[in-house]
C-alpha cells in the first residue's frame, strides 16, 4: 500500500469517528437557573461574610472609641482637679491654724491665702475675670441684667454695679457677669406735670 492510500484511510477513519462522536447537548433553561442560582448564592454568601467583618470592625472601633473617650474626660478632670487641690489644701491650714489661734488676723490672713491659691489655680486652667467697671456699656454677650435702676448720672444702658464677677476659659464664657443697669433719669411727677404745662403754654402760644 502506498504512503498516499494509507493517509486517506486514516482521514477517512478520522471522519468516520468525528461522525460517529455524540454532540453535546445544549442546556436546558432549567439547567441555565440552577447554575445562574448557584452563582448569585456564592455571591451572596461573600457578601454577607464582608458585612460581618465590617460590622465586627465597628463595633470594635466604637468600643475604644468609647473607652478613649472616658479615658479623655478622665484626665480632663483630673488636670482640672489639681489646682483646686492646692485651694483645699491651704484651706484646711488655714481653718485649722484658725481653730489653734482664734483671731482674727490669723483668720484673715489664712483668707488672703486661699483667695492667692484661687487665683493661681485660675491661672492654671486660663480662667480670666471679666473686667467690669462702673458706667460701662451693657453687653448682653458678657453680662447679663439682674435689674434696672435709674439713675441721674448714666444714660440708659450703662452698667451701674456688679453684684457677681463674669469668667471666661480662653475664649468661652464660663459665666457672664451679673449687673445691675442703669434705666436712665427719673422724672418726679411734679417734673412731669410741669413738662406737660410749658409744653401746653407754648403750643397756646404758637
Amino acid at each position: 500500500m502506498s504512503h498516499k492510500k494509507h493517509n486517506e484511510k486514516e482521514n477517512h477513519n478520522l471522519k468516520k469517528d468525528e461522525e460517529k462522536a455524540p454532540e453535546a447537548p445544549n442546556p436546558s433553561p432549567d439547567d441555565e437557573l440552577n447554575q445562574r442560582i448557584a452563582v448569585l448564592d456564592l455571591e451572596l454568601a461573600e457578601t454577607k461574610d464582608k458585612l460581618l467583618r465590617v460590622h465586627a470592625d465597628f463595633d470594635n472601633f466604637r468600643k475604644r472609641m468609647s473607652k478613649e473617650m472616658k479615658d479623655m474626660r478622665t484626665a480632663i478632670k483630673a488636670d482640672t482637679m489639681v489646682p483646686v487641690l492646692n485651694v483645699f489644701d491651704h484651706f484646711n491650714m488655714a481653718l485649722d491654724a484658725a481653730e489653734k489661734k482664734p483671731d482674727f488676723n490669723v483668720l484673715h490672713d489664712g483668707m488672703k491665702m486661699i483667695l492667692a491659691e484661687f487665683g493661681k489655680a485660675m491661672n492654671e486652667l486660663d480662667i480670666k475675670v471679666l473686667e467690669v467697671v462702673e458706667g460701662q456699656e451693657f453687653d448682653p454677650n458678657i453680662h447679663e441684667a439682674v435689674s434696672g435702676e435709674s439713675s441721674e448720672k448714666y444714660e440708659q444702658g450703662k452698667i451701674l454695679r456688679q453684684w457677681k464677677h463674669g469668667y471666661k476659659m480662653a475664649d468661652r464664657l464660663l459665666r457672664p457677669a451679673v449687673v445691675v443697669v442703669s434705666s436712665g433719669s427719673k422724672i418726679s411727677p411734679s417734673a412731669e406735670i410741669e413738662n406737660v404745662t410749658e409744653d401746653k403754654e407754648n403750643i397756646q402760644g404758637i
